[in-house]
């Protein structure tokens, strides 16, 4: 029987003639070109432009968690957040970036078991209470505190209802400032599941959980879907061939099926994509892709455009092959 897996690459026509695959850009920037000027920038050590991008509040917290973080991998590779704050002292956004960018180094440490994890992890989770008592109406500190978390393991009893240990008394401080913040509830699934010692079963009972509560048109409707994506990786890693093909199948059923047009209906079908960040959108597609619902996949498809990522099509093979074969089915069909 085949798979997923199996899906061969597409050979498509190209505009210019001939037989090949349409261009992918793998950019994490997606359509918010400012933000892929300023890494492009940034990668050079100019840090100007990221400091009016990320003084710019006006597209929303969630567009600007997510420039930040963005920066922040960028930063991470060049020590541009150490110069830029060392000649700019008094910029919120330099330390705030600093902030970021050292809650990523104390991670890769603390995965490569590095001797001096434990001192770079002690370092971050202080620098993100520093700005969260200098920015106390800010709930960035807290979400950064929140990646955090799965390192520094600062876990308490989750709510009565839900008996999930996590770093709920982080999270509490981000619901008093920004009660639907996105990435800091994808923190919170990152947390509570493999990523942070615990299980599969914990990342789908907080989504459940979370969604069931979230406005409707909330882009944390995608949060069931990143759920079924960390069962799906959790039965991979046991390497049952069995195991696998169901696990494939998991897309399939009536309450995946339900919860992926629950997804599509109320979130993204409104403003067609508009706004929504890219990792979103390819956890959406990805689902209605797996779950066989290739019309509405194509409109996803539509508004992704050529922007790729690695996750989640990774799970599947060669990403590169195994989008471009997701995308040529469903848009075969619009």
């Amino acid at each position: 029987m085949r798979t997923l897996r199996d899906a061969p690459a597409p050979m498509v026509k190209r505009k210019g003639g001939g037989l090949g695959r349409p261009k992918l850009v793998w950019d994490p920037a997606g359509g918010d070109r400012r933000l892929a000027t300023t890494t492009e920038e940034l990668r050079t050590g100019r840090y100007a432009l990221a400091g009016e991008l990320l003084a710019d509040r006006d597209a929303g917290e969630d567009v600007r968690d997510y420039r930040y973080l963005i920066l922040a991998q960028v930063a991470v590779t060049n020590g541009v957040d150490t110069a830029w704050l060392a000649e700019e002292p008094g910029s919120p956004e330099a330390l705030l970036l600093r902030v970021r960018a050292n809650v990523i180094r104390a991670l890769q440490a603390h995965r490569a078991r590095h001797p001096k994890a434990g001192d770079l992890v002690e370092l971050a989770t202080a620098q993100c209470l520093q700005a969260a008592e200098r920015f106390p109406a800010d709930p960035l500190p807290w979400v950064a505190l929140l990646q955090l978390a799965p390192a520094a393991q600062d876990y308490e009893p989750g709510p009565r209802e839900l008996p999930v240990a996590g770093p709920w008394r982080t999270m509490s401080q981000v619901w008093q400032r920004d009660p639907w913040n996105r990435e800091a509830h994808h923190r919170l699934l990152a947390a509570v599941g493999p990523k942070g010692g615990g299980q599969a079963s914990a990342v789908s009972a907080v989504a459940l959980w979370i969604t069931s509560r979230a406005p409707a048109e909330s882009a944390l409707s995608v949060l069931q879907l990143v759920a079924f994506v960390e069962v799906f990786r959790q039965q991979l890693e046991h390497k049952n061939p069995n195991r696998v093909l169901l696990a494939y199948r998991n897309w399939s059923t009536a309450y995946a099926e339900q919860e992926t047009e629950r997804c599509y209906t109320r979130w993204f079908a409104p403003a067609g994509g508009a706004g929504a960040l890219l990792p979103d959108l390819h956890v959406l597609a990805h689902a209605l892709w797996a779950g066989s619902q290739r019309q509405a996949a194509s409109r996803v498809f539509e508004a992704i455009g050529p922007y790729a990522l690695t996750t989640p099509w990774s799970l599947h093979g060669n990403p590169e092959q195994v989008l471009l074969a997701a995308r040529e089915s469903c848009m075969s069909e619009s």
